[in-house]
């Protein structure tokens, strides 16, 4: 199993929240989305590899260069986890956005995140918090019944239960 981390972060909130969930992971490959002279690794993702995409959430939805970038990549059946990082607002739609592009590109989401990190140009204002907090739920909740949500977990708890299951059914 490979390991990576897809990052979208102009200001380093989203790279700290990403890093935080995959601090446990063995080995983690970063390809950073929002590099200015960005072009699609010729990396051979796998159905075996496991892939965090963590992007942030401005005005509800994920940048469109973070999901362009996205979509010039081919997943190849990698599971992987959607981060959404907002610091003012909430992430609306950004989750499920970012898992039609993932699946499109071939990604298999098996875990979401929504984080807290300071607001990048309003800090003063931002749902600061000393540990983001992860909401995660299976992909097919978030588009349903929201009252069957779990509680925000801190951050630390996140990455066991993406690798929990990564090992398990589609």
């Amino acid at each position: 199993m490979n390991c990576f981390q897809l990052i979208f972060s102009p200001t380093g909130g989203t790279e700290r929240v990403a890093k935080a969930i995959t601090q446990t992971w063995p080995n983690v490959q970063t390809i950073d989305l929002s590099a200015q002279n960005f072009t699609a690794p010729a990396i051979p993702f796998s159905a075996d590899d496991l892939v965090l995409i963590a992007m942030p959430a401005f005005e509800a939805m994920a940048p469109q260069p973070a999901l362009d970038r996205l979509a010039l990549l081919q997943g190849n059946g990698a599971r992987c986890a959607l981060a959404a990082v907002y610091g003012n607002r909430a992430v609306d739609n950004t989750l499920a956005q970012m898992e039609d592009y993932a699946r499109n590109a071939g990604f298999q989401p098996i875990a979401t995140v929504s984080a807290i990190a300071a607001h990048s140009l309003l800090p003063e204002f931002a749902a600061v918090q000393t540990m983001p907090i992860a909401s995660s739920w299976p992909l097919s909740a978030s588009r349903s019944s929201k009252n069957s949500l779990p509680a925000p977990i801190p951050v630390r708890q996140f990455p066991e239960s993406i690798t929990a299951k990564r090992s398990g059914p589609g």
